[in-house]
């Protein structure tokens, strides 16, 4: 029998203790449940990566619902519960559990305090609340967990040092070289300091004459020692993050390439771009302020043996220096990483709107919305700047310490230096010497405390960088077809589909933990056949589509291309023989010809011109400055909407396909240069799929489908459909179509 702790006790003068709970932020809007869940298992002792979190929850590009959490959290082992609870009830609950917030939002509630509440906020990390606040937000409903017997504990958190050791394994040799040039530089540093010991000791205080001339020449020897080293691994850091930055950047780039669609459903394209240039400045800091302070931590170890030798006492000042210093940075360490990572996020967002706005400037001039986007932007701005005060109150409090404990430092080593000198426990020189040995001592500490706040940002980057690399790639992509795709003589070896296309009983939707959006769906297509999807808006015919084109891989079914499952068809084959051509353009800066051919150099200028004048858009091309050499502006904003659809045309024709997916394809043409297309398109032979709202493009089709919540509610000819009252004779008359 469920037995959770849910005591709605009644009022009771003392609080329930306050449970902190590992924090775990989310990536994206959308997760804030998956996280959530993930902050309550970690208290419990199981640490589960947010990656296997998005599939337990079900997170779409919807997000997720309450349901699916307790769903997910029962099927990890814990009994869970969700009930509506007003703000007295919930002060007697054990905590921690998940609240819905503001209507949009999950977070984690640890406990309360007085006037206050804290929580664990997987958008922000731990915060806490007055109250009024969280009275004003709480919707009311709470979801609570307890360990059933069947939970059990385990996972692994992330760990620093692995992750650094993956990205430093093939850069190992220099990494050696450089601490080896290290160790060499250990000798300039200690012979400095018995030169001013000699120097004071024997030349001035016992003014012997004849040491200033050796000495001065062996200082110069060794300082000048110290440059060509210094230099030497200054060389071998800067080879090693050039070599760094390029592996780290191609890998991240390939993996993201090789990412299904749906990653990219959830996620602001500037959020991601953010994410690739992270490896830059991951790669500046694993071969600058690292490595060259794991050198300078070695070498303290040699200077402290030294120092040891001068005095035990002012040694043990030196240390405890930095220990005092270590321990600050530990107390701040957890607060930098979690805000580092939510700077990283939201001045990702902010980089995102600005883009989505840039793009769509015609429309927001259109519509007048300067002013609302300017709104949204500057919300987003605020946010990512209050987050950069706090992690600059973070670092100024990090910062000053260490300087305040130097002069403390300083202080004492003269004062107590100066009693060991006039006890004789010293010389003047020793002491002279020592101080400098404490300089040398004291420069790696200070670098590796400055480190400490970095590793603590570099933890977040690495945080936000590993959650892409830990999704799984696109099966398709990565498992078949690799080699065949990346040879240059592609255009010319690939062969060619037929064009027999079979749904057998697909079964698909965008949420696992829903019902799916379209259920055993089967349809068949030989050579040059035309189906037409038609339905009103989510009744799933785009979805079909992009299932054929591969885009989404079907729960259950199968899809044949000339009798084969597309599992055993090469993924070379498969794009040079099936294209898709979406409502929306997609045209960049550059020629026509590299927008047309995507950098293709195989494709020939024959099948490229070809490919123009079936789309219509030829004269147009030839009429330019430069033909298809021409430049287009981003968006291609030099054309209109209508010849810039035409190229989107020309752009799925040119590699020859034989099955070709329109899906609106020729929504923004005239009837006229759509029936142009449309007769080149027959010419072609290629066996089409449409999706389309205008029935006029369709009435020739040899079959018709009409979609209804993903279900087939009528199927067959023009003729045929309309002979009856039927879905497909509304469609009809609501379009305002002639029956004939």
């Amino acid at each position: 029998m469920f037995k959770i702790r849910q005591k709605l006790l009644k009022a009771k003068p003392k609080l329930r203790p306050i449970r902190r709970t590992p924090t775990l932020l989310q990536m994206e809007a959308v997760e804030c449940g998956a996280a959530s869940l993930g902050m309550i298992l970690g208290y419990y002792g199981r640490t589960v990566p947010l990656v296997e979190l998005r599939q337990a929850c079900g997170i779409s590009r919807d997000g997720s619902k309450a349901s699916n959490l307790l769903n997910a959290a029962r099927s990890y082992g814990l009994q869970a519960k969700g009930f509506k609870a007003d703000l007295d009830a919930l002060q007697q609950l054990e905590c921690p559990y998940i609240i819905f917030w503001n209507f949009n939002h999950f977070l984690v509630v640890e406990g309360f305090s007085r006037q206050r509440v804290h929580l664990n906020d997987p958008a922000t990390g731990s915060r806490t609340v007055s109250l009024e606040e969280f009275n004003s937000a709480f919707t009311g409903v709470v979801l609570v967990f307890e360990p059933s017997s069947e939970f059990k504990k385990g996972g692994r958190k992330p760990s620093l040092f692995l992750a650094l050791y993956s990205r430093l394994r093939g850069s190992i040799w220099s990494l050696v070289y450089c601490v080896l040039a290290g160790f060499l530089l250990v000798l300039p540093g200690l012979a400095m300091p018995t030169f001013s010991q000699v120097f004071v000791d024997q030349v001035l205080i016992q003014g012997r004459e004849d040491w200033l001339r050796p000495l001065i020449f062996a200082m110069l020897f060794t300082a000048v020692l110290s440059g060509l080293l210094t230099r030497l691994q200054l060389q071998l850091l800067r080879r090693m993050k050039i070599k760094l930055a390029m592996s780290m950047s191609s890998r991240f780039l390939w993996h993201l390439l090789h990412l299904p669609v749906s990653f990219y459903n959830q996620r602001f394209a500037g959020e991601i771009s953010s994410r690739i240039q992270l490896n830059d400045r991951l790669a500046d800091l694993l071969s600058g302020k690292l490595a060259t302070t794991v050198i300078s931590t070695v070498m303290v170890i040699f200077y402290a043996v030294v120092m040891l030798q001068y005095d035990r006492v002012l040694t043990l000042i030196g240390v405890a220096f930095v220990i005092v210093n270590l321990l600050a940075l530990q107390w701040v360490a957890r607060l930098r990483v979690d805000t580092n990572i939510r700077l990283m996020q939201e001045q990702g967002k902010v980089s995102g709107v600005a883009i989505a706005g840039l793009q769509s400037m015609e429309t927001l001039k259109a519509s007048g919305l300067e002013s609302d986007f300017f709104t949204r932007w500057a919300g987003y701005y605020a946010k990512a700047v209050n987050v950069r005060q706090d992690m600059d109150n973070l670092n100024q409090r990090l910062g000053a310490l260490p300087a305040f404990l130097s002069g403390i430092t300083s202080m004492l080593l003269l004062a107590v230096g100066g009693l060991r000198v006039m006890d004789g426990a010293l010389s003047i020189g020793m002491l002279v010497a020592f101080q400098s040995l404490m300089q040398q001592f004291m420069q790696p500490v200070n670098q590796l405390i400055s480190l400490g706040s970095d590793l603590q940002e570099l933890e977040g980057n690495l945080n936000r960088l590993d959650d892409v690399l830990r999704n799984p790639v696109d099966l398709e992509m990565g498992s078949r077809g690799e080699k065949e795709f990346m040879d240059d003589n592609s255009f010319v070896t690939s062969p060619k589909l037929q064009g027999y296309l079979e749904l057998r009983d697909i079964t698909f939707g965008y949420n696992r933990t829903a019902p799916p959006l379209i259920e055993n769906f089967s349809l068949s297509l030989k050579p040059g056949q035309r189906v037409a999807l038609v339905g009103g808006s989510g009744s799933g015919k785009s979805t079909i589509a992009k299932l054929v084109c591969g885009l989404y891989e079907p729960w259950a079914g199968e899809i044949y291309f000339d009798g084969q499952a597309k599992a055993q068809i090469s993924r070379q084959v498969l794009v040079n023989s099936v294209a898709m051509i979406e409502q929306e353009i997609l045209l960049f800066a550059g020629s026509v010809r590299d927008n047309l051919t995507l950098w293709d150099t195989t494709i020939p200028d024959s099948n490229l011109m070809q490919a123009c004048r079936d789309a219509a858009i030829h004269e147009v091309v030839q009429s330019l400055p430069g033909g298809y050499n021409a430049d287009l502006l981003e968006g291609a904003t030099n054309l209109s909407g209508g010849q810039r659809q035409r190229l989107e045309i020309a752009r799925a024709l040119v590699n020859n396909p034989s099955i070709l997916v329109l899906d609106e394809a020729t929504s923004a043409l005239d009837t006229e240069t759509e029936k142009i297309i449309d007769q080149n398109l027959r010419l072609r032979g290629c066996t089409c799929l449409i999706v389309a709202h205008r029935l006029s493009t369709i009435r020739d089709c040899d079959e018709i489908i009409v979609l209804e919540r993903g279900k087939v509610v009528q199927r067959g000819t023009h003729d045929e459909l309309r002979q009856v009252q039927s879905p497909y004779l509304q469609l009809i008359t609501s379009e305002g179509e002639s029956l004939e």
